[in-house]
């Protein structure tokens, strides 16, 4: 059975393991420890918890339970004093309190889920990111640098991470893929923040895995304002501390536009479609993957939640199909 290494979190990754489950692949995801933001930065505040949104996504993405408490894991509550509070946050919180760890924590929340895969943390420790832009701002929490209080800001020239640790059981499962995927989702709120704890992108280089980078559908505002697709490879290669060569080596990327109505909502948000710059790509030294992986599902955000939410996402079969073709 093939190992893949999902690096990343948050509702991008979980569409992804929707798709990825269908095939004999073995799916670890390896999620930052950086999140502050919405229900998980209230309990990570209050009781002093690891940041569990992304734990509990991507359980649920890798879940054979019953429908009944999948949704349960994802119910968020609309009112009251639990209002934006998903319950499976709050079991996972209090679960640590239980467990005595994170790891406890969500070794008993996967054998509730029936998870088969693994969720791992990138680190052994809370951390805290910030991020110095161009103009000299240094904005020093991850919420704050996910949805920007100002529509316009300056590009970010740097992105820096507390104190931190590397997860041995993370290490291990680099060291052991078959193939590593980065993205989809925010690179420098849900990616790049894995790569910059110590020993990380040195043991993703090390691997001898298949190394994808799957471009975002949109930019994203105050992160990947007027990227294309080679920008984010460029990007991605500065944080793996390429030198010279591509340490990716293959790039998914979407090629269809979505609907003319969604493109002028994303535009009010200042996110335009990212465009797909193959052959500037290549010229980086990566193989691209150009496809039309957009679904054509538009996604409602749930009540109560108070995050800003993508609309529209990779379609889960196709990207999943894309990568087992590479590595079976």
């Amino acid at each position: 059975m093939k190992t893949v290494v999902i690096i990343g979190g948050g509702t991008a990754t979980f569409t992804l393991l929707k798709g990825l489950r269908e095939f004999p692949t073995n799916n670890i995801v390896i999620v930052s420890t950086a999140d502050d933001g919405g229900s998980t930065g209230v309990l990570r505040r209050d009781l002093g918890i690891m940041p569990m949104g992304d734990i509990r996504q991507c359980l649920i993405g890798l879940s054979y339970t019953v429908p009944a408490l999948q949704e349960l894991f994802s119910y968020r509550f609309d009112r009251g004093s639990l209002k934006g509070h998903s319950v499976g946050n709050i079991l996972l919180a209090g679960l640590q309190k239980v467990t005595g760890t994170p790891e406890g924590a969500i070794a008993e929340a996967a054998r509730l889920l029936n998870v088969r895969g693994e969720v791992l943390f990138v680190s052994k420790n809370p951390t805290t990111l910030s991020a110095r832009l161009k103009d000299g701002t240094v904005i020093k929490s991850e919420h704050e640098l996910d949805e920007p209080v100002d529509k316009k800001r300056a590009p970010i020239e740097k992105l820096m991470l507390s104190k931190s640790e590397a997860n041995p059981r993370a290490l291990d499962a680099i060291a052991r893929a078959d193939a590593i995927i980065l993205g989809p989702g925010d690179l420098y709120t849900s990616t790049f923040p894995n790569l910059l704890v110590p020993g990380v992108a040195e043991a993703i280089k090390a691997s001898k895995a298949r190394k994808v980078l799957i471009t975002n559908i949109m930019t994203k505002l105050g992160q990947t304002d007027g990227f294309k697709a080679s920008d984010f490879v460029r990007e991605a290669n500065a944080y793996l501390g390429a030198k010279g060569t591509s340490v990716i080596d293959t790039v998914i990327v979407n090629t269809k536009k979505p609907e003319a109505k969604i493109l002028a909502t994303y535009k009010k948000e200042g996110a335009l479609f990212v465009e797909p710059d193959s052959e500037a790509i290549k010229k980086i030294g990566a193989s691209v993957l150009a496809e039309a992986v957009i679904s054509d599902e538009v996604h409602k955000k749930a009540k109560g939640d108070t995050l800003t939410r993508s609309l529209i996402r990779h379609d889960a079969e196709k990207t999943a199909e894309i990568i087992w073709n590479l590595i079976r």
